[in-house]
């Protein structure tokens, strides 16, 4: 699941994959920005076949977060 979620986001942001761990976030990432986010947002749902709340939405601003969203909805 984590190496899922790691290819969506080196897809959507456009970055090296090496680059991403727990600390990739949207404060340290450039590409990641409210358009992307939701991009992120919604291939998450359409990978998982879960729906997310607004809260979670909002939450989820790094990698780790993400993660931690999926694996509870999961």
């Amino acid at each position: 699941m984590e190496e899922q979620i790691k290819e969506l986001l080196v897809d959507i942001l456009n970055i090296d994959p090496n680059s991403v761990d727990e600390s990739t976030s949207m404060d340290n990432t450039a590409s990641w920005d409210s358009m992307n986010h939701l991009n992120i947002c919604l291939s998450i749902e359409q990978e998982f076949g879960i729906t997310l709340e607004i809260f979670e939405i909002e939450s989820m601003t790094s990698f780790y977060d993400v993660v931690q969203v999926v694996e509870t909805k999961l």
